[in-house]
């Protein structure tokens, strides 16, 4: 989950996301992209190094960092703490050449009430096909070709 301040086509940076939940940042020198960390991600810088801040913090229309929270280098790891509540930080490239990192979540894990759901709706489905009802994927309407 990337976000920049108000990018302008030369200063955009290039994300790819993939289904295992993680995102290549790419950041060139001077650049600065705002990062969503919920509980559980991590932020694993590849190539270069990028300044943190905390934020953003909104006065008005102005969206402000907070405080320095430091500087990742290549090979180094900044995870949000599972069980507390989504960290937001300002990253900047402050070297001379792009910084490269991946942005990993955890896949999320669905709700015990989802699965129950499922189990009520598979049993209306079987119970509908014993009575003859319609199933899925049928109209219902008594029209058969033939």
């Amino acid at each position: 989950m990337q976000h920049a301040a108000r990018p302008t086509p030369s200063t955009s940076p290039s994300v790819s996301v993939s289904a295992s939940a993680a995102a290549q940042l790419s950041v060139r020198p001077g650049q600065t992209l705002l990062v969503c960390l919920p509980p559980g991600a991590s932020l694993v810088v590849q190539q270069g190094c990028l300044a943190l801040r905390s934020g953003p913090i909104v006065w008005g229309q102005v969206v402000a960092s907070q405080a320095d929270l430091g500087v990742l280098e290549a090979g180094q790891c900044r995870t949000a703490v599972a069980g507390s509540g989504t960290e937001w930080m300002e990253l900047s490239n402050p070297g001379h050449t792009t910084a490269r990192a991946v942005l990993t979540e955890p896949v999320p894990v669905l709700s015990p009430l989802v699965g129950l759901l499922r189990a009520c709706l598979a049993r209306v489905v079987r119970a509908l096909r014993a009575q003859g009802g319609p199933g899925l994927g049928t109209s219902g309407n008594g029209q058969h070709a033939g």
